[in-house]
């Protein structure tokens, strides 16, 4: 447990005593500009998350998986999975043998660079990567390998759908859906977050769902509806992660005149909210709580975003802000360590180990 306090503990001190960073003069955005302290945690999380060692409770069934591609042909790994990008990545690591270390360094680099500009994107960028500490972080990316490659590639998407770059927000999501088909979710909140050209943007994007959807995703459709829905799997603390998207979800729906985002940035961000607050309301209405919980994992970055525009939602006051944001770090700290002592599934996080220390 030590480990992952000292990590939270090192980002709550540098998050409480950084400065907000200013929009671009005569563009309501923040600049995605990198510095050495950014390029140092891009570094520390890809090694961090992806050179872990039995760590997260699918480590046994992601090393089955890369064990069974040796031997196997591309197409014959189809029968494994029908995320291509993850069957890719295994088949070359395996045929290259990198070992599964490989895969985990790539998953690893791809959530961390996804984290690393959406936390850039905000004005406080460090009070972003501490509200996505505790769960995205920890839980997601370090448990949920293929989902959580998939959410640093939707991160990416997003940060583009932002700036109106929707090419790159398609490109991204595609490649999310790559490897964790329920990715492609997220295809129709660009309609949604259009402000202009909507009617194309719905063309497209049901053009590139249909197209995902017989090229992809119809071989495993009935498996996914019967694994999701039908068999109605109950996910374990699913309602707990479910308000820990409501809260922010609420706060920026009722009072958007107190968060200073750009237009684009916050019709995207009431959409996510929305979508927050519907899958809340239908974790009560429907017994497939594990579906529910999937696609909460795509609104997580919610957290970040709302959590991290909280020191000025009150004003410009500076006491004021340094008291929210004591009270942010006390808020995640306490998500933290509740996870880690009276979740069932913790004790695969704990002790942490990690291939570099092990060589020592």
């Amino acid at each position: 447990m030590i480990p992952y306090l000292l990590i939270f503990t090192s980002i709550s001190i540098l998050a409480f005593w950084a400065n907000a960073r200013e929009p671009i003069p005569g563009n309501r955005f923040i600049a995605l500009s990198w510095n050495p302290l950014w390029i140092l945690i891009l570094v520390f999380f890809t090694i961090f998350i992806g050179l872990r060692h039995e760590i997260g409770g699918d480590w046994v069934a992601y090393s089955a998986y890369y064990d069974d591609m040796y031997g196997m042909t591309f197409s014959e790994g189809m029968g494994l999975t029908s995320d291509p990008g993850f069957l890719l990545l295994n088949w070359l690591s395996s045929k290259g043998n990198l070992g599964m270390a490989a895969v985990n360094l790539f998953c690893g680099f791809i959530f961390s660079l996804g984290l690393v500009l959406l936390c850039r994107s905000l004005s406080r960028p460090l009070i972003a990567l501490l509200a996505s500490f505790p769960y995205m972080i920890v839980v997601v990316a370090m448990g949920y390998t293929r989902q959580g490659v998939a959410l640093g590639f939707a991160m990416i998407a997003i940060v583009y759908l932002c700036r109106e770059k929707n090419i790159l927000f398609f490109l991204f999501i595609i490649l999310a859906a790559s490897f964790h088909k329920t990715a492609i979710v997220l295809l129709p909140i660009a309609a949604l977050a259009a402000a202009r050209n909507k009617y194309l943007m719905i063309f497209w994007v049901a053009v590139i769902g249909l197209t995902a959807y017989y090229t992809v995703l119809a071989a495993s459709f009935d498996r996914l509806i019967l694994y999701y829905v039908t068999n109605s799997y109950q996910s374990d603390g699913a309602l707990v992660r479910l308000v820990m998207i409501l809260i922010p979800s609420s706060l920026l729906l009722l009072w958007p005149h107190r968060f200073h985002f750009a237009d684009s940035e916050l019709r995207l961000w009431k959409i996510f909210s929305f979508i927050s607050i519907a899958l809340f309301c239908l974790y009560f209405l429907s017994d497939a709580s594990t579906a529910i919980d999937r696609m909460a994992l795509y609104m997580l970055p919610i957290q970040a975003v709302i959590f991290s525009a909280l020191p000025e939602f009150f004003g410009t006051k500076g006491e004021v802000r340094q008291w929210i944001i004591l009270g942010t770090i006390v808020y995640f700290l306490t998500v933290l360590m509740v996870w880690m002592n009276f979740s069932p599934y913790a004790w695969h996080w704990i002790p942490y180990s990690n291939i570099l220390l092990e060589s020592i």
